[in-house]
């Protein structure tokens, strides 16, 4: 087989600074603290030994495949939600999705997030005036309040938490769908809680917190308003890429992180950039690994027979219920028609010096054959993005 041709694509551009989000697919609390003369928060994880890191570099990640409580290693958060109405405050229809961080044990590499104070005799005890605090003995309560919700760019998309306990009806602590919740979380010092954290779409959540308790004696002398903390989740793959990609102001900015987007002005998308595994912020289109990089395009003859042949990483669809979706696309002409009648697809695994892309990647080969003696030819491949884009 030898080339007949080949295409060259030149961009230009200009590199910005990138500093993608920590990924913290585990055990994590967000672990409030009263230091006078102010309180402090930090992401905890424990997984070989603890570290502590603030919580606007971090993401939670939340995968699109079924929860499974009978086999946490292919365990996912995406849940449908049940048409009981003590469930209406997802905001989401009866047998709709619903992905959540489910407050007991999670999925291999999906987010258990909790609240947690290791402090003791710090704050003054006191019995809460909320009626969702069901204890009547006084304790050093800490309370955490939803101070803002983003929802993923363009959706209009809804977050709440809750706990649940065996025979009784969801405890809801907050919910941006029912405004008749009072957006506020109650947990005791010196204490370690789960809860539930529901999404109703896929994409990049920003939820924003802020801590406040008394110093007593009772509920006297009030410590005042934390700062606000943002806390990221990444549900889908989409956006587990966007939150490793870009930091946390960018990840506010739809003109840098959004799919539509192409903030290094280098002609390619946030979509391509996914879906071909280059550096949206780099200035052009720069591989992330070796063997990831825009689809490559070239005329071969082989045997005779001429072929258009178009070579792309694919990434793969996994358990993901919403895969993406790469046609490969010929014509002898710029201006088409396009086609892909007579297009045949093998699919292959990376060379060995390649082999670690083999896990989430395979390596894709277009080709149709076309008279000989044709010495050009025009391709392209449409990208769909799953996680509903």
């Amino acid at each position: 087989m030898k080339p007949v041709s080949h295409v060259i694509l030149l961009l230009s551009a200009t590199r910005l600074a990138a500093s993608g989000l920590i990924p913290l697919g585990e055990h994590v609390d967000l672990r409030w603290r009263w230091e006078s003369p102010a309180w402090t928060c930090h992401a905890v994880t424990d997984i070989g030994g603890e570290i502590s890191r603030d919580p606007e570099t971090v993401f939670l990640p939340l995968a699109d495949k079924p929860y499974s409580a009978a086999n946490p290693s292919i365990s996912g958060a995406r849940f449908t939600q049940p048409a009981n109405p003590d469930f209406d405050f997802t905001g989401v229809p009866a047998g709709g999705p619903l992905w959540i961080a489910v407050q007991g044990t999670p999925g291999n590499g999906e987010a258990w997030p909790g609240f947690e104070n290791n402090q003791s005799a710090v704050l003054g005890s006191y019995v809460p005036t909320d009626t969702r605090v069901s204890q009547t003995t006084a304790r050093r309560w800490i309370r955490v309040s939803l101070v803002s919700y983003q929802p993923p760019h363009g959706k209009n998309a809804r977050f709440s938490l809750w706990n649940t306990s065996s025979g009784n009806p969801p405890t809801v602590w907050m919910s941006t769908h029912d405004a008749n919740v009072e957006d506020s979380y109650h947990f005791t010092e010196g204490t370690h809680n789960h809860l539930n954290w529901g999404f109703s779409a896929q994409g990049i959540h920003r939820i924003r917190l802020r801590a406040s308790a008394f110093i007593g004696p009772g509920a006297s002398n009030p410590t005042g308003w934390s700062e606000t903390r943002t806390v990221t989740f990444a549900v889908g793959t989409f956006a587990r890429w966007q939150a490793e990609r870009f930091d946390s102001i960018q990840l506010d900015d739809p003109a840098i992180c959004g799919p539509d987007a192409d903030p290094d002005g280098d002609g390619l998308d946030n979509r391509l950039e996914y879906a071909f595994g280059t550096a949206p912020l780099a200035g052009g289109p720069m591989p992330l690994a070796d063997g990831l990089g825009m689809p490559a395009f070239s005329l071969f003859e082989d045997g005779g027979l001429v072929h258009q042949t178009l070579v792309y990483p694919r990434r793969k669809a996994g358990p993901r219920l919403d895969p993406d979706v790469y046609q490969p696309m010929f014509s002898d002409s710029p201006d088409g028609p396009w086609s892909d009648n007579g297009v045949i697809i093998t699919v292959a695994g990376f060379p060995s010096h390649q082999s670690s892309l083999d896990a989430d990647w395979e390596l894709v080969t277009a080709r149709r054959p076309v008279p000989q003696g044709r010495t050009r030819g025009f391709a392209r491949v449409a990208v769909s993005v799953g996680d509903g884009l």
